[in-house]
């Protein structure tokens, strides 16, 4: 049964694979058929889930990063946010870099209570929809409102589009000048997501992304010249202590310089894509994974292609943070298909989510490219 089960997701899957690279072919298939083309696959991608039988998946784009031809920053900046070519190396070898101050402990006690506000508040920027629910009586009104509630109101993602004060966090010159010395002189914000981790609460598993194949292991949601290049950064603020008791971030140095698949459990079956609970291939040694604890208030800069979780918060504290990603002004964010129909998010069973309203954010310099809408 299982080889049978095997031969079946390899013919669907070289199936699928040969429609998506036959592109004058999209405009005549059924729309059912194309959203389940692997667009955004390369041959590695396709030749490790075919000789796996569906157990071995890419949840990003398979890419190898490039080294630099040099550690000198990119762009000269003022002395006290001037990195070292010994910094960028640093980042280079580790695949991050900090941390270091951005605002006063008090202050990110008030923003953090502030963005608790906005993130009970309904959002302006997104609307969507959960998919299926598993309830004992999913017909309880009540319950309907709960889903209403958590689907439509309580969104911690992008609310710098609605909320100057969490905008002007990510425009100050101490995360800005050392982005632009990383990618070069011309910044957008494409992203940002406020988070808490609970009081004895799990980790967050080992995980990395490059242009976010992830939502739905088929479309990458970032398009840029060079997959192998450094072409985008995640900024991470604490807003309270993080610590390793109540679950700071921690990396695994050096394991950005490629992508790897995730290795499935026997147990379960893929429709083509994978599930999304699997162990990514890459031997972790737990000796040498780096914790990064921080003061709140303080952030660091990481490439989300270093793999990257965090540690069981073992305390009776919450944890909270926001992070930013910033790219190059040549990234094209989401598809033009995306921007005009509804996206959906496969790992958060979420669908029918609306980008009218989202736009990028020209943090600093130029946009020479016009690939983007801008705020």
């Amino acid at each position: 049964m299982r080889n049978q089960s095997k031969i079946l997701f390899c013919c669907k899957l070289t199936v699928l694979y040969l429609l998506a690279k036959l592109k004058f072919l999209h405009v005549l298939l059924p729309k059912e058929l194309k959203n389940e083309l692997p667009i955004d696959w390369n041959n590695r991608m396709f030749w490790t889930a075919f000789q796996s039988g569906g157990q071995k998946i890419y949840f990003d784009y398979y890419s190898e990063l490039k080294k630099p031809v040099s550690y000198e920053p990119k762009i000269k900046v003022d002395s006290e946010l001037q990195l070292t070519e010994k910094d960028l190396k640093f980042f280079y070898d580790n695949g991050y870099l900090g941390p270091f101050d951005l605002i006063s402990p008090d202050e990110a006690k008030a923003l953090q209570e502030h963005l608790v506000n906005l993130y009970n508040k309904e959002s302006k920027i997104y609307s969507y929809s959960r998919g299926d629910y598993e309830f004992d009586d999913p017909t309880d009104p009540d319950l309907a409102k709960v889903i209403q509630l958590d689907s439509v109101k309580r969104q911690g993602h992008d609310r710098h589009l609605e909320d100057p004060t969490l905008l002007n966090l990510f425009k100050r010159p101490e995360i800005t000048e050392r982005c632009a010395q990383l990618l070069g002189p011309d910044l957008i914000l494409w992203y940002s997501q406020f988070f808490q981790k609970p009081p004895h609460s799990d980790r967050t598993e080992w995980h990395q992304a490059s242009t976010w194949l992830s939502f739905d292991q088929k479309r990458s949601i970032l398009h840029t010249q060079d997959s192998e290049d450094l072409f985008q950064l995640t900024c991470w603020i604490a807003l309270t202590d993080a610590t390793k008791y109540n679950g700071c971030m921690t990396v695994v140095p050096g394991s950005h310089w490629e992508i790897y698949p995730v290795q499935l459990s026997t147990a379960q079956t893929t429709t083509g894509y994978g599930a999304y609970q699997g162990t990514l291939c890459y031997p972790i040694d737990e000796q040498k994974v780096n914790l990064i604890e921080m003061k709140a208030g303080q952030f660091f800069i990481f490439t989300e292609r270093v793999i990257h979780g965090s540690v069981d918060n073992v305390s009776d504290d919450w944890r909270w943070a926001v992070n930013g990603r910033i790219a190059k002004t040549n990234t094209k964010v989401f598809t033009k298909e995306m921007l005009e129909e509804n996206l959906e998010i496969s790992i958060y069973r979420i669908k029918k989510f609306k980008l009218d309203n989202w736009k990028a954010v020209l943090l600093r310099g130029q946009d020479r490219f016009g690939y983007n809408r801008l705020l």
